[in-house]
This record gives structure tokens, C-alpha cells and sequence, in this order.
């Protein structure tokens, strides 16, 4: 038996040849592959080769022969794996390629974009939601105030009492457009809701009095004296004054 077969048997078979041997089987498998080569090499080298030639040769199947093959190297590949493992870890991840960090940062930002457009149409939809909400709770308020002023106003008629509004109350009937149904839609209402008279500006007198003198004017043109107001009549029964002429007598002559 050579080195190298010392070195390839396991084991149980290094403690079977050192007990044939009458050698000491305890120990790590090293220790018995060296204790077993001793022991080789103590043996003769023509001894070794008749022992060898008086083995008869045995016929091994193809089946057995992949067996012990399979076997055989099952040991040195399960004390290689633990290094192999752990050296694989240790290598340094490649570099990636400029075509991939193109496409890793463009799918970066289509996840980012995707993520935006999500949370847009998020707030675009709760915020019409919102806005939905409001104007249907307006509108709902809005006929409401209408109908509870159609009811003062019934009330008001059916009893013949005055229809008042507020200032506020106006404003409110022209922002939801009830101006017709309140009188409100030619002129400002009046304390009892009846149209009251437009208060005019200075320059809206000053026109109409320029136009009132203008007919005047060209009236007087027209008709000469005819239109001249008549001397106001004395009155009969005017009191006297003390020293003085009665009302309507001749004034006395003076004398020369």
C-alpha cells in the first residue's frame, strides 16, 4: 500500500489496517494516516508486491465500481466546502455596467413617477370629493333659506303683515339667484320688500335740472308771454297798517 492510498482511506478503514497491524487505532485521522504510513514504509517493497500479486482479481460491476467512486469523493468534497463557501462570500460583487445603471436609474424613476401619479389622483379624487360634498351641503342650505323666507312671505300675505328682509338676507337671495322670487331683481327692496326709489347721484341731478331749465327755456321761446306767471292777487280783507293806505287804495298825491 502506497502514500497516497494511506491518504485517500477513511477513517474506519485507517483504524482497520492499523489493527491488523496491532497499532493504535485513537486519534485524529491525520494521526492515523501518519502512524499507518510508518508502518507501510516498514514493510518491504518486494513484500508488498507478491502480497499484491497473490490478490486474485476480483470483478467489480460497472454499477459497484460508480458507487465507490461516488464514495470516494464525498470526503474531500464535504471538507472542501466550508473554505469554498465561505471564499465565495468573500469575493467583491462586479461593478455594474453603464447600461445597467441606465436602466436601474430609469426604473428608479418610472417607480418614482408611478408612485407620484398614484398619489395625485389620490388627492385630485378626494379633493373633488371634498368639493362635491360642499356644494351639494350648500345647495341643500341655500333651498332651505329659500323656502323658509317662501314661508314668511306667505304668512306675511295671508295675514296682510309686512314682508321685511335684511340686508343680509338680500345678499344671500342674489348669491343663490331668488332674486325674482323676492322682488329683487329690477330695483332695492324697501323695508316691507316693496320696490323702494333709487337714490340719484349729484351728477344725475345736476343733468336733470339742466334739461328741466332747457324745456323751460324753449317753452318760453314758444308761447312769448302767454307763459308768464300772473302778479299774485292782493287779498280784500289784507290788515291795515298803522299811518298807511288800505290794501288795493290809490297812493296819495303828493303836493307840489
Amino acid at each position: 500500500m502506497s502514500d497516497v492510498d494511506a491518504k485517500k482511506m477513511k477513517v474506519q478503514e485507517l483504524r482497520d489496517e492499523l489493527e491488523k497491524r496491532g497499532l493504535d487505532t485513537s486519534g485524529l485521522k491525520g494521526q492515523l494516516v501518519e502512524r499507518l504510513e510508518e508502518a507501510l514504509a516498514g514493510e518491504g517493497a518486494g513484500e508488498g508486491e507478491d502480497e499484491l500479486e497473490d490478490v486474485p482479481d476480483v470483478e467489480v460491476s460497472a454499477a459497484d465500481a460508480a458507487k465507490l467512486a461516488e464514495l470516494e469523493k464525498k470526503e474531500p468534497a464535504a471538507e472542501a466546502k466550508t473554505p469554498a463557501g465561505a471564499a465565495k462570500k468573500d469575493l467583491p460583487k462586479p461593478k455594474p455596467t453603464e447600461a445597467e445603471r441606465k436602466k436601474a436609474q430609469a426604473e428608479r424613476k418610472a417607480e418614482q413617477e408611478k408612485i407620484r401619479a398614484e398619489k395625485k389622483a389620490a388627492y385630485e379624487k378626494a379633493e373633488a370629493e371634498r368639493k362635491a360634498a360642499a356644494e351639494k351641503a350648500k345647495k341643500e342650505a341655500d333651498e332651505a333659506f329659500v323656502k323658509d323666507l317662501e314661508r314668511r312671505k306667505e304668512r306675511a300675505e295671508r295675514f296682510k303683515l309686512p314682508f321685511a328682509l335684511s340686508e343680509q338676507e338680500k345678499t344671500r337671495i342674489r348669491n343663490v339667484g331668488a332674486e325674482k322670487k323676492f322682488g329683487l331683481d329690477n330695483a332695492e327692496n324697501g323695508a316691507n320688500g316693496t320696490a323702494a326709489p333709487k337714490e340719484k347721484t349729484a351728477e344725475e341731478k345736476a343733468k336733470d335740472k339742466a334739461d328741466f331749465e332747457a324745456k323751460l327755456k324753449a317753452r318760453a321761446e314758444r308761447f312769448g308771454d302767454a307763459l308768464k306767471p300772473l302778479p299774485k292777487p292782493t287779498p280784500m280783507f289784507a290788515p291795515k297798517r298803522p299811518g298807511g293806505p288800505l290794501p288795493g287804495a290809490p297812493a296819495p298825491k303828493v303836493a307840489k
